[in-house]
């Protein structure tokens, strides 16, 4: 299974700077992940540094065939099954923790199609009177963690071609380290949760929402990045590295 990424959409650009979570990197070596995540199997996976709506996202689900875990590749923008083709609408690619259980277009999917997604990092957007500034998210070490993602399954009745199942990111409010960029955050799973996010039967509604909470402030690292990560199409380890911010409302936004 190999990532192909794509084609880059102009929703997804994001100097709109409204979307929570709107780009993610994954940049784990295969076996790193198969280890971390109880695959069965290793995955074909080329690190991408800048994964944005509407291309390619993998992510862990259970297998039904088996104790362990399958990594899929899903399309970044849930689409219930229900929704007809011809209906013009977005795909939503972020789902509000505080309504899941209660919007029709996700809660079918978060009683039942939970996934974890994973990264390596985050990407989220500062507004600026000059424009807008990417920040990086990571852990201190650089290593996978995983957001909590809600997944669906295609109607493929209508063509009966085999089509891509879609996914979506579950947001909370922001702790003390994102909140000078933006309202809110993805939720970040605790690695305790995994197994019970994934679990089927599902675990009680309740204590599933239990798990939605801002991460521990200490969890994460940010810094600013060259704002060519806005560019859908801008996918090279270049996106990961500092840049210098001279702002001084940024010299003081930590402490």
């Amino acid at each position: 299974m190999t990532i192909i990424p794509g084609p880059p959409s102009s929703a997804t650009s994001a100097t709109k700077g409204t979307l929570v979570c709107g780009r993610i990197n994954l940049t784990s070596a295969p076996h790193v992940l198969a280890e971390k995540f109880y695959l069965d199997m290793i995955p074909e996976l080329e690190p991408r540094y800048n994964i944005a709506p509407s291309q390619a996202v993998a992510a862990v689900v259970p297998n039904p065939l088996s104790p362990g875990r399958l990594l899929r590749m899903f399309r970044w923008g849930l689409e219930p099954s229900w929704r007809q083709t011809d209906q013009r609408t977005t795909a939503p690619i972020n789902a509000r923790c505080e309504t899941v259980r209660d919007k029709p277009t996700f809660r079918e999917a978060f009683a039942r199609r939970r996934c974890l997604i994973p990264v390596n990092g985050f990407y989220e957007w500062q507004q600026r009177p000059g424009g807008v500034q990417p920040w990086l998210f990571r852990q201190p070490d650089h290593g996978v963690f995983a957001l909590a993602g809600l997944w669906e399954t295609p109607d493929e009745s209508a063509t009966g071609e085999p089509k891509t199942g879609t996914c979506a990111i579950l947001t909370t409010r922001a702790n003390r380290v994102m909140r000078p960029i933006h309202h809110r955050m993805p939720v970040i799973l605790a690695e305790a949760d995994w197994g019970r996010w994934l679990e089927l039967p599902p675990a009680g509604l309740d204590e599933l929402a239990a798990m939605l909470r801002p991460a521990p402030t200490d969890l994460l690292l940010t810094h600013p990045v060259d704002r060519r990560v806005n560019r859908p199409d801008w996918d090279e380890p270049d996106c990961l590295a500092a840049v210098r911010d001279d702002s001084d409302d940024q010299l003081n936004l930590f402490d």
